[in-house]
């Protein structure tokens, strides 16, 4: 293998660990593409394709015009030929452009075709944040494709689950939606390879408190964890990844164990799968206290200010954390705002 895509011992970025994986991917195998429009420019899609064009060539990793429905097609009818595509959107509202592609033929081939035809096609979809994205630059539509059989929704919100996520999204041949959240890209971890797609993954562990998180949710909600645990109570805290096959043992467990858990979902909460985690592990038998928080119930502002209402912060979700354990909100320091939405200067 490239010695250039092999893990380093030494933490690493969310970009690199995405450029890793789909790096070593497409070393191996010649069947996997990569296109989308901007992925072969100088910011190469936050470095997670940097050198990609030189490495791979132009017919591998390719720029497209802005033409997404038919660039969907595009791909599908590559993924049923024998090849394995990755479509790159800079933002998840541009799949609304791409649905009777993905919902009415992607989704459906396999079923369609009496099991004889597979369509392996992998679309990346950036989910934007602050410097005025507005209401149409900051959706994150995992619980609106989640809902589609044949398509599988994965959110994954650390370096070692998207590196996970890309090692081995074209093992099970189906179209896939993997959602990466803008404000991810810095974060930081080491990365311990895995055979198959992460499922659900345990961020930290404690006895006091339970939470479920998705996406960026998951940095705000291990700032509370951290300051929490000065204060001697302690989290268990599982990040969401494959929003599609639900295996809530492991959560079931540790809220049944706590009797307190809260959901921090990175979308609206209407119909959003947070709500269906929560139905699943009453049905399993879950009597305790629970919270849920996500998205306002608006269109994202461009102010940031008003912005700052819209999302759950570590401040709002510590603030319900306190409320579920009979705590007063009074004996703990305010959070500072995120670094990541601090350095953040725009546009994309």
């Amino acid at each position: 293998m490239d010695e250039k895509f092999l893990i380093p011992d030494d933490p690493i970025s969310y970009s690199k660990a995405i450029w890793l994986a789909i790096g070593k991917k497409m070393a191996e195998d010649k069947k996997i593409i990569v296109y989308g429009l901007g992925v072969d420019d100088p910011k190469a899609m936050y470095q997670t394709l940097s050198e990609f064009p030189s490495m791979f060539g132009s017919d591998r990793c390719f720029d497209t015009p802005l033409s997404e429905d038919s660039l969907t097609g595009f791909g599908i009818g590559l993924a049923i030929s024998g090849f394995k595509p990755i479509h790159v959107h800079q933002r998840t509202d541009f799949l609304l452009l791409c649905c009777n592609q993905l919902i009415n033929m992607a989704a459906k081939v396999k079923y369609i075709s009496n099991g004889q035809l597979s369509c392996p096609f992998v679309v990346r979809a950036i989910t934007g944040r602050s410097w005025g994205q507005g209401g149409q630059h900051s959706q994150s539509f995992h619980s609106l494709f989640s809902n589609i059989p044949g398509l599988r929704v994965l959110t994954p919100s650390t370096p070692q689950d998207v590196y996970n996520c890309y090692l081995n999204v074209f093992k099970d041949k189906i179209p896939s939606i993997i959602i990466e959240h803008r404000m991810l890209y810095k974060s930081q971890s080491r990365i311990k390879t895995l055979d198959n797609v992460p499922n659900i993954t345990k961020i930290s562990s404690g006895n006091d408190i339970t939470f479920c998180t998705i996406s960026h949710m998951t940095l705000e909600v291990q700032k509370v964890c951290n300051t929490l645990n000065k204060s001697g109570i302690f989290c268990d805290h599982f990040s969401l990844v494959d929003n599609t096959n639900l295996f809530l043992d492991s959560l079931f467990e540790s809220a049944n164990k706590s009797k307190k858990i809260i959901f921090v979902d990175h979308g609206w909460l209407r119909s959003s799968i947070v709500h269906t985690l929560a139905l699943n592990l009453r049905e399993m038998g879950y009597t305790g206290k629970m919270i849920i928080l996500g998205y306002a119930d608006c269109p994202c502002p461009t102010s940031q200010k008003l912005e700052n209402y819209f999302y759950p912060t570590a401040n709002s979700i510590l603030k319900a954390a306190c409320e579920i354990l009979n705590q007063k909100i009074s004996n703990f320091d305010q959070l500072p705002v995120s670094e990541e939405l601090i350095q953040f200067k725009g546009p994309f």
